[in-house]
C-alpha cells in the first residue's frame, strides 16, 4: 500500500470542513432556541390575564355556529 500525503490532507481538510459545518449548524439551532424562548418569555409578560384555553374555546365556539 503506498501512502499519498496529498490524499490524506485533503481527506482531512474534507473531514474538518464536515465537522466545522456540523458543529456551526448545531450553534445556529441553539441560538434559534434561545432566541425563541426569549420572544416568548416577552410576549408572556405582556399578556398577563390571558387565558390561551378560553380564547381557543370562542374560536371553536365561533366557528361551529
Amino acid at each position: 500500500m503506498i501512502f499519498n500525503i496529498q490524499d490524506y490532507k485533503e481527506n482531512l481538510e474534507v473531514f474538518e470542513k464536515r465537522i466545522e459545518l456540523l458543529i456551526g449548524s448545531k450553534l445556529k439551532l441553539n441560538n434559534k432556541i434561545i432566541n425563541a424562548v426569549a420572544v416568548q418569555d416577552a410576549a408572556r409578560s405582556k399578556i398577563k390575564g390571558w387565558d390561551g384555553t378560553k380564547e381557543i374555546r370562542k374560536w371553536r365556539e365561533r366557528k361551529a355556529s
